[in-house]
């Protein structure tokens, strides 16, 4: 009898975990089809502002007349920002910072986001250039990523664009560009959000790559790569996929190497993959050698991100402000632009230390060595961290790093000992360094050294190997 109801027990303990699972995958199911919607909306949404029925500057006239209350508002946030990020500040003779408004400075930045409003003005936001002469039959590589905006997934398809672009025709498909910028030496196809496997099929079909490397992401765009490795399938070509946040793989039996941009994304979303190595974002070591810094560059934080909820949050400056309220004599730097630098701007406001924060907004990747001169410490304030450039090319330059204990920032600095695990303790560890210039200079010198393990020729040679690899699979034969 006894055994009879452990049998029937186990049946049922069965069922339910049966159940369970088709309930789980019934959630999953629904969960990409409410993410398909989505982007299909905001496609759709996309399109209708991309093209209007009348030209663009009569558009954005009749929304001021027929809307003037939230267009405005709009523009008096427009100015708002653009004197916000013309303002500099300087040090009075009591040796406190002032803010001084660079007046042609917010009026040149108030005249290119206004143009860029009513003209639609796109400037060049990345120059691809190959390093060395195009060899003869090379094999096609096709990036396949949602947006090649500025951030660090781009600079690495830029990065390989240039420096293995000699070896292999690199060509771009995405799904949206920058939407006040464009890319100069970057052949790209568009395939919008939302969609189907076939528009993926037509465009492979146009470019015929022979590798398909998926720069994945997922999140809201995890309904694109679907569509995108559909099509994939039915292609001959060899497949790698990029893991550059920190998400599980879009695991498919047909991707012959998953690439992982830390150590820590693959041991925390995918340890049973065999067929995977771990492929950091180099850095050019040239271009963020050591330099003089600038005046006052010991009693100033800096920080350089594109302000999103990525990566950061409405708290993200807490621990900065805590700073200045303590010491008063601190300057902190905030470098980038997204749709949090209103909201850090009216916190710092609220706080009583706006006089000690100094917005620059988006600042070009070639003047990036130059505003890091202008600190000693940089932080990272982030909530989540898959790899980040912003602070190996810190390190590089010689910074103490400090920020908080979360992601793949131990691995990059080789230690938590300047990460806090919350807002007091970042605060503490930032005075602490700012108090303490020979422990800035000890941090600057070993972050320097381990800088090297980062260098942008190590990423390039491992990529390349990568791309042998899937070809010999593939019995095609890379250029020497």
């Amino acid at each position: 009898m006894a055994g009879q109801e452990g049998e029937a027990a186990a049946a049922e303990a069965g069922g339910l975990a049966k159940e369970i699972a088709d309930l789980r995958q019934q959630l999953a199911d629904m969960q990409v089809r409410s993410d398909q919607l989505l982007h299909l909306i905001e496609q759709l949404q996309a399109r209708q502002e991309r093209t209007p029925v009348l030209p663009l500057p009569l558009a954005r006239l009749g929304t001021l007349i027929f809307e003037p209350g939230p267009s405005l508002a709009f523009l008096k946030e427009m100015g708002t920002l653009a004197v916000a990020t013309g303002t500099e500040l300087r040090r009075d003779e009591a040796g406190h910072w002032q803010p001084q408004v660079r007046w042609g400075k917010a009026g040149r930045n108030l005249m290119r986001d206004f143009s860029r409003l009513v003209f639609g003005q796109r400037s060049v936001v990345y120059r691809v250039r190959l390093q060395q002469p195009a060899l003869p039959d090379r094999p096609r590589v096709l990036h396949v990523i949602p947006n090649v905006f500025v951030g660090g997934s781009t600079q690495l398809v830029v990065d390989l664009m240039e420096r293995l672009g000699h070896r292999f025709d690199m060509r771009v498909l995405t799904a949206a560009l920058p939407p006040h910028g464009r890319h100069e030496g970057m052949e790209v196809d568009v395939v919008p959000l939302g969609s189907p496997a076939e528009d993926f099929a037509a465009a492979y079909a146009r470019v015929r790559p022979d590798i398909i490397h998926i720069h994945y992401w997922g999140e809201s765009d995890r309904p694109w790569y679907l569509s995108a490795l559909a099509a994939a399938r039915a292609t001959q070509a060899a497949l790698v996929q990029n893991v550059n946040t920190p998400v599980e793989p879009l695991r498919d039996p047909r991707v012959g190497q998953y690439l992982f941009v830390s150590n820590y994304i693959r041991a925390t979303f995918a340890p049973d993959v065999t067929n995977g190595k771990v492929i950091h974002p180099g850095i050019d070591l040239d271009r963020f050698a050591p330099r003089r810094f600038a005046p006052q560059a010991e009693d100033t934080i800096g920080m350089v991100y594109r302000l999103t909820r990525d990566k950061l949050s409405e708290d993200s400056l807490d621990p900065m402000i805590d700073v200045a309220r303590r010491r008063p004599r601190t300057r902190i730097l905030v470098v980038g632009n997204g749709d949090l630098l209103p909201v850090f701007l009216r916190r710092v406001i609220d706080a009583g230390v706006r006089q000690n924060f100094e917005f620059t907004g988006a600042v070009p990747y070639g003047d990036l060595p130059e505003i890091y001169s202008r600190f000693r410490i940089f932080v990272a304030p982030v909530v989540r961290e898959s790899f980040g450039q912003v602070s190996p090319f810190a390190m590089a330059m010689g910074h103490a790093v400090a920020g908080f204990k979360v992601g793949a920032l131990p691995e990059i600095l080789g230690g938590s000992q300047t990460l806090g695990a919350d807002r007091a303790e970042l605060a503490d560890i930032l005075l602490r360094l700012l108090n303490d210039p020979a422990e800035v200079d000890a941090l600057g010198a070993r972050n320097r050294e381990r800088a090297g393990v980062f260098a942008v020729e190590t990423m390039v040679e491992a990529y390349g190997t990568v791309y042998a690899e899937a070809l010999q699979a593939s019995r095609i034969t890379p250029c020497a």
